[in-house]
């Protein structure tokens, strides 16, 4: 099936699944490249709105499109629904960009943040038609790559990767996708050949050079070894406009890097061991970048990412340079995971005057003696002085991480440790409503780690610790708790090796996807299988001997010396001080104050703008609050002067008229912006131009004009115009039959069913071309109607109607005394 068949069959139905912007790309900032020598695609194997929050994928998709004769595309995993729709009507999976299927593409990458993402590439490659076992591929299937942190130990999934990029991939994807370049410039298609050019790439390791005999879980790895790609320069930025979705993702922020690597070196931490050496960005980058995302995307927030950014010593003067700005246009800054030491204190102190959501602190165990085995760097009098430090600064959320079965567990009573220690920062938080969050999860021994040879507890010690602390702690202290079977499936998969591929494959087969979501999580299938193809599974939680060798252990990572002396290290954690000032810069108040006094200009109103917008094409997939949040975008990226709410959580004041229905067009979509200051004609048309550049090319802003402040479009507008629009001609002269009749109209609600005459619900109907029909409906009155419903209804062919007719909103009116009058 070709691109443009797949685009129209995809459209007969898309806008009856779940969410169908999913399936159809056509974002802001889009990358199109119709024309190319190589076609790639990248991969985060879950579902839209996960997958688009990953900011590896943003970086992968910029650094593979910047090489002008190769397009790097997307795909994403497809939830049930879309699924079913796919294999019945045999459609494969495609790109976002282009709709191109997967089978016909050159290569395709996938990022493994995670081992439960497995099953999600199966599914993918499945759905594209493109053979799931390596061994099964021939020269015309595309070459399957992963990376990620999860290809730290690869061999789980070698049945089904043709090759593994190994380290930070930014530098190796490029890389790789030169080498394929050339090979088909020079005619190669072998793919056995290609593959070895490949392997000259820093950090590439084929699974097909291993062949491992087992001994329990020790292998001979005599093989050659593979070093990681390090990247050492400073972190790698978006180089083009990062990719805007149409509907509401997991993570709705801007992304900036501060750091790679970690110093800390927490024995349980993966990430911080298999990303050395530490390297930081210079706070000037850093702002720039902060302040070019947010005028590229419209975000109203930004993220500042590193795995420990509390230790980043430029956080204060970064700060100073970016809250100020973004304060003035009311957006805000996050860190994430803020290190429990009293030099965070300051930055605290600083983003308490601005903004107050919630803090978060990775405390990963209530217990000191667990904590110096695990060489995690924090006191409990810190905690317990930041606490009520933060607290009598106004925060009224915290939450704490915990993790449990930490190496030592056996000698320590860890529900008791957390129990007594929520109950001291309770006694800290004082009086006064406050919300203390608590998540715990059990710990999964990662390779590459001081703890790689430790054992994973069982599934029962996980499960009495969590009970233990639930029942033993106030109702004031919110308990959460990752699911226990899917982590104790990450940990085997984490320890797995080459034979694990069976028990993934069958897995798949017999239903297993989506394993990170609760909703679809089968881990009877899984336990099925484990004792099917891998009877002896338990050998993978048990302690190992760190005198014998493992598959994973052919990767070089660099940071062997570290681990190695980390191994047997404990940390003094009683006596233990963190350095202090380790920032050098002080908040710059006066600058923070000032940019306050900026943004309150924007809380008064100085007029209202009313836009009428137009929503074709895939625009109708884009549901209502979505696209509210589109628009907000898209003005923020214009810099118009929108006027913001007062009271505790400010928002702009943006209003709407009555929303279509999802899967329906629109020509006539009225939006009242409230401003704080008035705009002449001139800047009228001059932000119409700025604002339909920075919208989606389904969105365009048809007009603006100034009204009366305090007019609701709710109140005004009695009736709206659509016209509906059939596949033939008969259909549209059955329905005109329907209507000339003028029956009762049925209204089904949730819990009711009424019915009211015609004339209570129709305004007026007439025939529109050979295949239309353009019907007024009144709205906002217990007899309106939705207009997929009336026709629904009215022809009792609901089934038929859903993929055979198309619906265009056309005006929307007052209606005074039976008169008709616009509203525009």
């Amino acid at each position: 099936m070709k691109s443009n068949e797949i685009r129209a069959e995809i459209g007969r139905f898309i806008h009856t699944v779940q969410k169908p912007a999913r399936y159809t790309g056509n974002e802001l900032n889009i990358t199109v490249k119709e024309k190319a020598e190589i076609r790639a695609a990248i991969s985060y194997p879950d579902m839209y709105e996960v997958a688009m929050s990953n900011n590896g994928i943003r970086i992968l998709y910029d650094a593979a499109n910047e090489i002008d004769s190769i397009a790097c595309e997307r795909v994403f995993a497809v939830a049930p629904d879309f699924e079913k729709e796919l294999r019945e009507r045999k459609i494969p999976l495609y790109t976002l960009e282009t709709f191109t299927p997967l089978s016909e593409l050159d290569l395709i990458g996938f990022n493994l943040s995670h081992e439960l993402l497995a099953t999600n590439v199966l599914q993918i490659l499945d759905l594209g038609n493109v053979p799931l076992l390596r061994e099964q591929r021939g020269d015309i299937d595309p070459i399957i790559i992963g990376g990620g942190e999860a290809v730290s130990n690869p061999f789980p999934y070698a049945d089904f990767f043709d090759l593994f990029a190994v380290g930070d991939g930014e530098e190796s994807f490029p890389e790789i996708l030169q080498v394929l370049l050339e090979c088909r410039r020079e005619g190669l298609r072998e793919r056995g050949e290609i593959l070895k050019r490949m392997r000259a790439v820093e950090g590439v390791l084929l699974p097909g050079d291993y062949n491992f005999t087992y001994n329990g879980t020790a292998a001979d790895i005599s093989d050659k070894a593979v070093v990681k790609m390090r990247k050492y320069g400073r972190p790698y930025y978006s180089r083009t406009k990062p990719l805007v979705p149409n509907i509401r993702i997991s993570h709705e922020r801007a992304v900036v890097e501060v750091a790679r690597g970690c110093f800390n070196l927490c024995k349980f931490c993966h990430a911080g061991y298999y990303n050395l050496p530490y390297r930081a960005c210079s706070d000037s980058d850093i702002a720039a970048e902060v302040l070019r995302q947010l005028d590229s995307t419209g975000y109203n927030e930004v993220t500042l990412t590193a795995l420990s950014v509390s230790d980043y010593k430029h956080l204060v003067g970064l700060l100073n340079k970016i809250i100020p700005a973004l304060t003035e246009r009311g957006a805000s800054v996050s860190l994430p995971s803020l290190k429990v030491d009293r030099n965070t204190l300051p930055i605290i102190e600083l983003i308490s005057k601005i903004r107050k959501s919630s803090l978060t602190f990775a405390v990963e165990s209530a217990s000191e003696e667990l904590r110096s085995i695990s060489n995690k760097k924090v006191r409990t009098e810190d905690l317990i002085d930041i606490v009520d430090f933060v607290f009598k600064k106004g925060w009224r959320t915290i939450k704490f991480y915990f993790m449990i079965g930490l190496p030592g567990c056996e000698n320590v009573d860890e529900a008791g440790e957390i129990t007594a220690l929520m109950k001291q920062v309770l006694d800290a938080s004082g009086k006064g409503k406050k919300e203390i969050n608590v998540t715990i999860s059990p710990f999964v021994p990662k390779t590459h780690t001081p703890f790689q040879w430790d054992r994973m507890m069982d599934m029962d010690y996980f499960y009495d610790v969590i009970r233990k602390v639930k029942t033993s702690l106030p109702r004031s202290v919110q308990i959460k708790n990752h699911d226990v079977k899917s982590s104790f499936l990450e940990g085997l998969i984490a320890r797995g090796d080459t034979r694990f591929g069976k028990v993934i494959y069958h897995s798949y087969l017999d239903g297993a996807k989506f394993d990170s979501w609760q909703e679809y999580f089968r881990f009877d299938i899984w336990m099925k299988n484990l004792d099917e193809y891998f009877p002896e599974w338990r050998i993978l939680t048990e302690k190992r001997d760190d005198s014998l060798k493992y598959p994973w252990q052919v990767i070089e990572t660099g940071s062997e010396r570290a681990v190695e002396a980390m191994k047997d290290k404990r940390l003094d954690v009683k006596n233990y001080h963190q350095p202090l000032n380790r920032y050098k810069e002080t908040p710059d108040m006066e600058r923070y104050f000032e940019s306050i006094r900026k943004f309150e200009e924007r809380l008064e109103i100085a007029e209202t703008a009313r836009m009428t917008f137009t929503r074709t094409g895939d625009g109708r997939l884009v549901p209502h609050l979505d696209f509210i949040e589109v628009l907000k975008r898209g003005f923020r990226i214009a810099g118009l002067p929108v006027a913001f709410s007062r009271g505790f959580n400010k928002r702009e004041k943006i209003s709407t008229g009555y929303p279509v229905p999802l899967g329906y067009e629109s020509v006539s979509e009225l939006v009242d912006v409230d401003l704080f200051r008035k705009l002449s004609i001139e800047e009228q048309n001059d932000y119409a131009e700025k604002i339909n550049r920075a919208l989606p090319p389904f969105i365009r802003l048809k007009r603006i004009r100034g009204v009366e402040h305090g007019q609701s479009l709710m109140a005004l507008v009695n009736a709206v115009e659509y016209e509906v629009l059939f596949t033939t001609a008969e259909t549209a002269a059955l329905m005109l039959e329907h209507l000339d009749r003028k029956e009762d109209v049925v209204k089904t609600g949730k819990s009711s069913v009424k019915t009211f005459t015609f004339d209570e619900a129709v305004h007026s109907f007439e025939a529109s071309g050979e295949n239309g029909i353009k019907v007024i409906l009144y709205a906002g009155n217990e007899s309106s109607l939705r207009v997929d419903d009336f026709f629904y209804e009215l022809s009792g062919i609901k089934d038929f109607l859903v993929e055979n007719m198309r619906v265009i909103k056309q005006a929307q009116y007052s209606v005074k005394g039976g008169l008709l009058e616009i509203v525009e």
